[in-house]
């Protein structure tokens, strides 16, 4: 008698479990498709880049070492 309650207890949890990643799934999916989706100006934050090596920092540096 105590193996049909422990077997009683499992299923309704396995229920519980699987309605609740439905739910999860269900919601996520119509957040997916309802979603406002904002495409980012990618231009405006681009800029360019100086790719000159700066020899005066290199020697401000060499006057700090001890």
């Amino acid at each position: 008698m105590k193996k049909s309650r422990i077997d009683r207890n499992v299923v309704v949890l396995l229920i519980t479990t699987l309605i609740t990643m439905g739910s999860w799934v269900g919601f996520e999916v119509y957040r997916a498709y309802t979603e406002n989706k904002v495409e980012p100006e990618v231009e405006k934050h681009l800029q360019q880049f100086d790719s000159t090596l700066k020899t005066e920092i290199f020697s401000k540096l060499e006057q700090l070492e001890p």
